[in-house]
């Protein structure tokens, strides 16, 4: 959406031109690209911590989080059916009662990191209340200002229908853009995963000001 709105090609920093996962040129970031180099201009998706090695270029970062909870949960169901129906995992035998505590510690890490490298962050349950204010503030937060017009017609191009469509080409399989919607952790956690997961992700949560 925020490549959309300033008219910038969208990137992932883990596609080269030696990716081989899945036929990448069928993704809609990629298609009718040249090469899969990161251009000098564009705007990408990374999951890397602050300093990483593949941070090897100017940039101005913004953070967007999410209700830890559910991280959890989306990338649990994106690991077991996701990644095995499109074999990019052989197979996937974790149960939820490991994941939650594991993925929980590790999502905990994360957002600390990047919290004390002071980088703005936007929350991601804040785009599904109010898009338009959501992306002018972190759009602000990178220090650009870009029309109202602009941020509505790339919402309207990033619609949950679109996405979905528009990442059939590229995954036979295709729940990538699963529900979208937060506080979908209720349908999942019983009280000893809020346990596990409190033990282990109270930190950044209160950090980015979630509440229990």
């Amino acid at each position: 959406m925020i490549g959309d709105a300033l008219g910038l090609p969208k990137r992932d920093i883990y596609i080269s031109d030696e990716y081989k996962t899945f036929d990448v040129r069928k993704h809609p970031w990629y298609r009718n690209a040249p090469d899969l180099v990161l251009p000098d201009a564009c705007v990408i998706k990374s999951h890397e911590l602050p300093n990483s090695d593949l941070h090897t270029f100017p940039m101005r970062l913004v953070h967007l989080v999410r209700d830890g909870r559910d991280v959890v949960v989306s990338r649990f169901c994106f690991d077991r059916d996701f990644c095995v129906a499109n074999g990019i995992y052989g197979k996937f035998e974790e149960t939820f009662d490991d994941y939650v505590p594991r993925v929980a510690a590790d999502w905990n890490r994360y957002v600390l990191a990047w919290q004390t490298a002071g980088v703005p962050f936007v929350q991601y349950e804040k785009f599904l209340a109010d898009p338009v204010t959501a992306a002018q503030s972190l759009l602000s937060s990178a220090g650009m200002k870009v029309p109202e017009e602009a941020i509505l017609s790339a919402l309207n191009a990033n619609t949950k229908e679109k996405l979905h469509e528009a990442l059939s080409e590229a995954f036979v399989h295709n729940t990538f853009v699963r529900k979208g919607v937060a506080g979908d952790w209720r349908n999942y956690f019983q009280e000893h995963h809020m346990a596990a997961f409190d033990k282990a992700a109270r930190e950044g949560m209160e950090a980015l000001g979630y509440s229990w």
